[in-house]
């Protein structure tokens, strides 16, 4: 049998009761109860199952709700029997395949209902001489309901065909049957025309900069360019960091304020003085609220695999550090809420995008403003580089955790530059030296968050009397710094490779010959 299940497209002009009278009319034919059904699709904010091919929707018939999930295009549709309710967080699930698999999609990011489409379905079997079912067809009416006040949008109509088990010929004839009336099999799955009618485009959101700059442009100019991207970056995400639970709107959030503050340090010669002085400050004053929230969402996050090792009832003494953090994170929450939604806040945001906006030129421009970027970015992006190389020469066995902090700011502050100017530098090129600073920078990375996760611990042990749990938290501590002294022998070796001759000619034919020979 060449299909188990087929979908047929019906014309907008073509009547469903009059197709049933022509099936009635060829075949022995049982027709049911008509049935209003809704198939509901949930997916992160960026779209994360639709892009992978994945799928997980609820589909609710009035008396029940069963619960589908499926891993890519090329996976079987099944339903996870026994779960009554889609998790938020692909975390909140037990242990299982399942979990694993939705994780390894979706990561750390929330699940919400993105589409919803509500099906009047006609269901009908054809029947043999022994009135036995043969063949299963259904008559679908699908619209795109939006919400429960704004009436449904008409996506199309259906006719899905299937075979039942050793009746292949009877499927053949029925297929045939309606085939001959010119109807064609569907490409286009409902999902996708919801969206088109939802006016969505799944890769519309990214935190990238995917910026096109001119090499020749004045260097105000391109900033003000890089900084009004970083803000669109910010205001996507700004809702989603004080709503729900998905973590990764506010690092989002953060990392754009942490990439604004270092173009706003680096362009003291370029944007302003009045205007770089005020919002290094304020940028200033809003990184210094969102940290706390995110070092706690990061140890939250690890908590889990912190425990690995341990037995149940130390996994019991160590509740009350959970809940401390939970505390903790939501008074530093409420604290940034309160920031956002202050008069002060919207009027600074304001006053920064009309700046960024506006093409006019100040009164004072500063003495660099007016520079060609490609002269700008390279001495800016060299300059950063040979810091990174003096610092990190100066590292050693013995370099306590404030020094490899500061180089870890240092190379954050390489990488965004050249991710900043990327565009004016071969693609291939600048790629390959940000993955060789990648690497140095998630293992300065990873030490920084244990170092922070050991404060945040010995900070809860001296405020806490319970001995058993002081007796867990003092075994956490140890196996967190067993991790950065594992994590720290590795910097040595990734710091050889970013610092060799061979990279050092290729940062410096880069970033200082290259708008030479251009």
């Amino acid at each position: 049998m060449p299909h188990k299940q087929l979908d047929f497209v019906i014309p907008e002009n073509q009547s469903i009761s009059t197709l049933v009278s022509l099936l009635q009319n060829k075949f022995p034919v049982r027709v049911q109860a008509e049935t209003v059904n809704n198939r509901v699709f949930y997916d992160t904010f960026d779209w994360r199952l639709y892009k992978n091919g994945s799928s997980l929707e609820k589909q609710e018939d009035g008396h029940s709700s069963k619960i589908y999930w499926r891993l890519d295009k090329a996976a079987k549709l099944k339903i996870q029997l026994g779960l009554k309710k889609v998790p938020h967080l692909a975390s909140d699930l037990p242990a299982g395949e399942f979990r694993q698999q939705l994780q390894s999609v979706t990561s750390v990011r929330e699940l919400t209902p993105r589409i919803k489409i509500r099906i009047k379905r006609q269901s009908l079997a054809v029947l043999d001489k022994n009135k036995k079912v043969v063949v299963r067809l259904n008559f679908d009416k699908c619209w795109y309901s939006p919400s429960r006040l704004r009436a449904g949008k008409l996506l199309g109509k259906r006719l899905t065909i299937k075979a039942v088990k050793g009746y292949a010929n009877d499927y053949q004839q029925v297929e045939s049957f309606f085939r001959a009336m010119k109807l064609h099999p569907a490409k286009d799955n409902m999902m996708k025309l919801a969206l088109h009618v939802k006016g969505v485009s799944v890769g519309e959101y990214t935190t990238k900069l995917n910026l096109l700059l001119d090499p020749d442009m004045s260097a105000e100019q391109a900033l003000k360019k890089i900084l009004l991207r970083l803000l669109e970056i910010m205001q996507q995400n700004i809702i989603g960091s004080f709503n729900g639970r998905d973590t990764a709107f506010m690092h989002h959030y953060r990392v754009s304020i942490r990439k604004t503050r270092s173009v706003l340090k680096q362009a003291d010669d370029v944007l302003p003085q009045d205007v770089n002085e005020k919002y290094k400050e304020f940028f200033s004053m809003l990184g210094k609220l969102t940290n706390p929230v995110r070092d706690l969402d990061v140890f939250l996050l690890q908590l889990e695999s912190y425990q690995r090792d341990f037995s149940e009832s130390e996994r019991q003494q160590l509740q009350p550090l959970s809940e401390h953090l939970l505390h903790s994170r939501a008074e530093a929450r409420k604290k940034y809420i309160e920031m956002l939604k202050s008069s002060q806040y919207r009027e600074n945001i304001m006053q920064w995008r009309n700046y960024l906006e506006s093409s006019a030129t100040t009164d004072l421009p500063a003495k660099n403003s007016s520079k060609p970027l490609y002269k700008i970015a390279g001495e800016l992006i060299w300059d950063v580089y040979q810091q990174t190389l003096e610092q990190g020469n100066a590292i050693t066995k013995n370099s306590n955790a404030e020094a490899l902090h500061e180089l870890r700011k240092t190379f954050k502050k390489l990488r965004y530059s050249m991710e900043f100017f990327r565009s004016i530098y071969p693609a291939g090129k600048v790629h390959r030296l940000i993955h060789v600073l990648k690497a140095l920078q998630d293992n300065l990375g990873e030490l920084n968050d244990l170092n922070v996760h050991i404060g945040i611990v010995n900070g809860y042990i001296k405020q806490n009397i319970n001995e058993d749990a002081i007796k867990a938290c003092e075994r956490m501590i140890t196996i967190l710094q067993q991790k950065q002294h594992k994590i720290r022998t590795k910097f040595a070796d990734l710091y050889v490779d970013f610092s060799s001759s061979e990279h050092q000619d290729q940062f410096r034919q880069m970033f200082v010959d290259y708008h030479r020979r251009h």
